[in-house]
This record gives C-alpha cells, structure tokens and sequence, in this order.
C-alpha cells in the first residue's frame, strides 16, 4: 500500500520518525545523566554517617585539648604574674640585675 504514495506523502512520516528518534535519543541520555546523579547521591549519603563519625571525634579530641591547655594555660599566666611581683620587689629593694644580651642567632650575617 504505501509504495502507490509518492514521496511527498512519505516525507512528513519520515519527519516525524526522524523527531520520535531524536526525542528518544534525548529521553535515553537524560535516564543516564540521572542514573548517574542517582549514583553519585547515593555515594554521597553513604558518606555521611562516616564524616559525621569523624566530625564527632574531632570534637571530642578538641575537647580534650581544651581540658589539657587550660590549666597550662592558667600556669603559664601564673608564672609571668610571679616574675612581674619579682621585678617589682627586685625593683623596690634597689636590686639591679643585669640582663643578658641577647644572643644573635646563629648562622645570622653580620651587617
């Protein structure tokens, strides 16, 4: 039967199949870009639980540190505190120390 039509009424069957396998060409790549983001969502959520397993131990380690540097920290502030009241004594008493240059580094140029 359709070899009696002529090729001006095959043309627009030809178009449109032409269109129906352009259209199922662009369906076919869009179900693998999302079969690909599907993927990469679901690596990404099974990332998660360990990050935030990670996140929650770097917490607590800085926790500890925090628990470890503060009295350091008060001791440090102590000591400087002493050695002030000692220069203040040193000082009302008369005592006249003598300070020691410093010392260039070595390896320093000379200029």
């Amino acid at each position: 039967m359709l070899r009696g039509l002529d090729d001006a009424a095959l043309k627009p069957l030809e178009e449109t199949e032409h269109e129906t396998l352009d259209a199922v060409r662009a369906i076919d790549h869009a179900t693998d870009s999302i079969e690909h983001h599907v993927e990469v969502i679901e690596t990404l959520a099974t990332s998660v639980g360990p990050l935030t397993e990670s996140v929650d131990r770097l917490t607590d380690t800085m926790r500890d540190l925090v628990k470890l540097l503060g009295p350091l920290a008060g001791a440090e502030h102590e000591v400087q505190r002493a050695e002030q009241e000692v220069e203040h004594a040193e000082h009302f008493f008369g005592f006249r120390r003598q300070r020691k240059a410093v010392e260039p580094e070595a390896g320093a140029s000379d200029t």
